[in-house]
């Protein structure tokens, strides 16, 4: 993997890939807020039609972002990704209601995939700036991310989990798992903090993330749930907001070192 150095044409190219990144962390936002809206059902669905125009600004922010394809890129590059993006998510707005709750989650659930994987190209693109860049890098575009994509599902489980007041076996265990593995994926994001105090944004996002888990071990790994699910998508997405935050904090340590 080639080591980036500190030229000015080289931080051209990576606030360039940073600030697509950055966008593609705006789509991840609101289509995850979109899958949790369609499990909640009725009492979610007023909220739809906002949160969908968010998503199609976002791509058309995204498309904007595309940095110059490189010589020998790939055929199509971070715009072919882009309209690929569109055109995926644009299906299963169509197509929403001919989908069970089960394949529209796992629907939301590859295309979200799909933006993760995306953004984590960053961390592995430019890779060689320094030790601290190298950590800021992969905790902007890969384990942050991935932690509010854990928290994303979660909510958008246990949104589905209100509506109907009841939480399968098979449910029980896909949560107690997205759990843990919040819970692992917020210890790795702290990890870079144990020689320094951590942000404001760290710690509040720490908070609400372990906060949200609590509820969920409490109220909803049992057969019957009686939890409103407005009231659950509120808290649920308060805490994911945080972590989009302490993204935000990330991008600025790390663009103040490019």
């Amino acid at each position: 993997m080639a080591v980036v150095h500190a030229a000015p044409a080289g931080f051209r190219q990576f606030r360039a890939d940073f600030r697509f990144t950055g966008s593609l962390l705006s789509i991840l936002r609101p289509v995850q807020r979109h899958r949790a809206l369609c499990a909640g059902g009725v009492r979610l669905e007023v909220e739809l039609p906002a949160v969908q125009a968010a998503v199609s600004l976002a791509v058309e922010r995204a498309l904007k972002a595309c940095p110059l394809q490189a010589e020998g890129a790939e055929a199509g590059g971070e715009q072919g990704f882009v309209e690929d993006l569109a055109v995926a998510w644009q299906q299963l707005v169509e197509r929403r209601h001919e989908s069970s709750d089960e394949m529209l989650f796992l629907r939301h659930c590859r295309l979200l995939e799909r933006v993760l994987e995306r953004a984590a190209r960053l961390a592995d693109e430019w890779a060689g700036l320094d030790r601290e860049r190298d950590r800021l890098v992969s905790a902007y575009s890969r384990h942050l991310p991935a932690l509010a994509e854990a928290l994303g599902q979660i909510r958008g489980l246990c949104c589905g989990i209100a509506a109907a007041g009841r939480c399968s076996p098979f449910k029980r265990t896909r949560l107690f798992f997205q759990c843990s593995s919040a819970e692992a994926l917020l210890v790795a994001a702290n990890q870079r903090y144990r020689d320094m105090a951590p942000p404001i944004e760290a710690l509040v996002a720490r908070t609400a993330a372990e906060r949200l888990v609590h509820v969920v071990r409490a109220e909803f790994l049992r057969e019957r749930v009686d939890y409103p699910v407005d009231d659950f998508y509120r808290l649920a997405t308060e805490a994911i907001d945080t972590v989009f935050v302490w993204i935000e904090r990330v991008g600025d340590e790390l663009m103040g070192r490019a």
